[in-house]
Order: structure tokens, then sequence, then C-alpha cells
């Protein structure tokens, strides 16, 4: 019995650790809305957008690479953060550990996940 207790916690460990291993690393990430969010907005051509999320133990780096005629903006913009997740919520945490922005998980697994941003918005992670 004495040796079951301390097997038994080391596995609830590794599996309460397993929603961030599987996160660590480079994942292409494509920005999707739909045209009709935006209704018609001179100059806004493309509704995609693509980059990377980079997770490092808790930081993480968010490379957008916006472009001319892009609704989600036209530079490209990098930006690193600490994050959490919580039940199917990604959440990023600013330097004065508040939450910022939070990604609802729509699906996840070892090579893709799909976030959603707000009602319209949605990130396509592959690995």
């Amino acid at each position: 019995m004495k040796k079951i207790i301390p097997f038994s916690l080391i596995i609830f460990s590794l599996f309460s650790c397993s929603d961030e291993v599987k996160l660590q690393g480079t994942w292409d990430a494509v920005w999707e809305t739909s045209p009709e969010s935006f209704g018609k907005i001179t100059g806004i051509e493309s509704f995609t957008m693509n980059g990377k999320f980079i997770f490092q133990g808790d930081s993480i780096t968010i490379v957008a690479h916006g472009y001319k005629g892009c609704v989600f903006g036209v530079d490209t913009i990098q930006h690193s953060q600490t994050w959490n997740m919580q039940n199917d919520t990604l959440y990023l945490v600013n330097e004065s550990n508040l939450q910022g922005i939070s990604y609802f998980i729509k699906s996840k697994d070892e090579n893709s996940i799909e976030l959603q941003l707000m009602e319209d918005i949605f990130i396509h992670l592959k690995k």
C-alpha cells in the first residue's frame, strides 16, 4: 500500500501537466473571420492572416503577419506574455498578472488546436 500512494501521485502529476506539455513548441497559426462580420470596409480584401504561436514554458510569443488589405492589420506584430489554461480557455496574462486576452478552446489534439476569440474570430493552430 505504501508503494501505491507515491506511484499514484506520480501518475496524477503527469496527467495534470499533460495539457501544457502538448502545447509546447511552435504552432503555425491562421486567423480567420467572416466578411459578414465587418460589412463593407474600404480597402479590406482579406479576412485571414498567418502567424505563429510559440509556447516556451509559461511564456507565449505570438507573431501575426499583417499586410495591406488584411482586416486584422497591415503590420507584422510580435508580443510575448505568460499564459495559463483553465478548463476550455487559454488565458494570456499581462505583466501585472491580470488576465488579458482569453481564447475559447474549441478543440485540440496533438497536431491541431482550434481557438475562438470573441464571437467571430477563429485561430487555427497546426504543429
